[in-house]
């Protein structure tokens, strides 16, 4: 059995761990709050990676975004089985967005004719969001991914 002493001496560390993480553990502000379109505002780098129509691949995309999440100047470098190409001055928007959750859909135009419809998920901190290719209006087309916030 734990004598007096050492049980004052553990509930003190305890009591001390909890008051110094509080004093110290400074939430980001941008974790408290609605997520909201202007929020990812600025230069996005997206990796995306799954079957195409032109089969297997990997895309790197750049876009910057402006305060409606939307971006007509995304640089598209595409890797894969139709082989290497880069495509410039296309559109990534954000369509919807849950502002209390951070979900919500955005598109990728590829070309004339070709795009994408993802569902996606902002972070909290809204540093970085996931996107996946789950719309059947896009048969044959299974992306996903990564978006990093530059």
């Amino acid at each position: 059995m734990k004598s007096h002493r050492q049980l004052t001496m553990l509930a003190f560390s305890i009591v001390l761990s909890f008051v110094l993480s509080v004093l110290f553990v400074k939430p980001s502000s941008a974790t408290i709050g609605l997520i909201s379109k202007p929020d990812l505002t600025g230069s996005w780098q997206i990796a995306l990676t799954g079957r195409t129509g032109c089969g297997l691949v990997s895309m790197l995309v750049n876009v910057t975004l402006d305060w409606t999440a939307k971006g007509t100047n995304a640089v598209i470098k595409t890797h894969g089985e139709c082989g290497d190409s880069t495509v410039s001055a296309q559109t990534f928007q954000v369509l919807t967005l849950i502002s209390s959750t951070g979900s919500g859909t955005a598109n990728l135009s590829c070309g004339p004719g070709c795009g994408w419809n993802f569902n996606i998920q902002v972070s909290p901190d809204r540093s970085i969001f996931n996107l996946v290719d789950v719309d059947p209006v896009n048969p044959g087309n299974y992306l996903g991914g990564m978006a990093i916030h530059q």
